[in-house]
């Protein structure tokens, strides 16, 4: 048994870089500009483990229920290497705000590293610790981020040959947030085939039906619903996470901690406009309760990986200005279901 002393000083090492940031950049705005491709991973890949003190926190579920009932809930298992455009599911495949941000490398050519969102012709948003180029440069050398969309190839570990993908021009990034806003420099072309979608300007309550994607294993039905922890046991884990913009959700069966680890997969709710559900961003994914290297090797389905993924709605307005856009026309203020 973990003791209270125990996990205060636990949660007092993990938020003390980001609590430090805060102070001292208490007028700065949420994102924070990165200059160079290497930015350090170092407030993701260095937090106490939380796993011990996760196993001893009572929590029981907050059912939701999906607005579509026939949509199953399975995140299947770690994704092997896909290289088959074959290999996506047809839900997957339609949902035309989803692209991929890859690394570029000089010598090996494209690698996927998770989901990006589609707001803009040339913004996105995804999870910092997705956004950071110290792994992908160890794993497959000097390169550059690109982002593939409109095609299948945007799922795939590699893609074709011809799937050479759009250029970024930066990524800015909060590390204490976990949310980066990435800047295109070859703009996207927006129609038939790629769609942005409407981002969230309301935070999502216990009551809030949210899901996401798999995108670690295309094959699978991509469909996950979030269930909302209890606010006793999120809080007690991560003080003041919602004032923070974060969104506490219980482990998924069968999740794949080993495999989506870095996040930044889309979270969807869904508001009513003319009798209709339509979905919103809410999201994206962020890192589970532990460190990055723990949740590589953690198990499958690990009952203590409680996750906390960032809400755009803090975010709206600096997106707004960094992509140049309007925010009333990028966001809704309509209450979720």
């Amino acid at each position: 048994m973990v003791s209270r002393r125990t996990l205060l000083a636990y949660i007092a090492a993990l938020f003390a870089v980001c609590v430090a940031q805060v102070a001292a950049q208490s007028q700065a705005p949420v994102i924070e500009s990165v200059n160079s491709p290497q930015a350090s991973e170092d407030t993701l890949s260095n937090e106490p483990s939380l796993s011990s003190a996760l196993a001893s926190a009572s929590v029981s579920p907050s059912p939701i229920s999906f607005i579509a009932s026939n949509n199953t809930t399975s995140t299947g298992a770690p994704a092997s290497l896909n290289t088959s455009a074959g290999s996506v599911s047809s839900r997957l495949s339609a949902a035309k705000f989803i692209a991929g941000l890859f690394w570029s490398s000089q010598t090996t050519g494209m690698h996927r590293r998770c989901s990006a969102t589609v707001i803009s012709e040339n913004l996105l948003v995804t999870s910092a610790a997705c956004a950071q180029s110290q792994n992908p440069i160890s794993k497959f050398g000097n390169g550059e981020w690109r982002i593939v969309a409109g095609t299948d190839d945007r799922f795939l570990d590699v893609p074709a040959a011809s799937a050479v993908g759009n250029k970024v021009a930066s990524i800015n990034m909060s590390t204490c947030a976990n949310f980066a806003a990435i800047l295109l420099s070859e703009p996207l072309t927006l129609g038939k085939s790629i769609k942005p979608i409407l981002l969230s300007n309301s935070p999502a309550f216990q009551t809030t039906t949210v899901v996401t994607y798999n995108t670690t294993d295309p094959a699978v039905d991509p469909l996950v619903i979030l269930t909302p922890g209890t606010d006793e046991a999120c809080e007690l884990l991560f003080p003041g996470y919602s004032k923070k913009g974060f969104l506490c959700t219980l482990p998924v069966d069968k999740q794949t901690v080993t495999a989506d680890y870095l996040g930044g997969d889309p979270i969807i709710g869904f508001v009513p406009q003319d009798g209709v559900a339509e979905p919103v961003l809410f999201g994206v994914t962020g890192l589970y309760y532990s460190t990055i290297a723990e949740a590589q090797a953690a198990q499958a389905n690990d009952p203590t990986a409680y996750r906390y993924s960032p809400l755009v709605a803090q975010q709206v307005g600096k997106l707004a200005s960094l992509g140049g856009l309007d925010a009333q026309k990028i966001a809704t203020p309509a209450t979720p279901i």
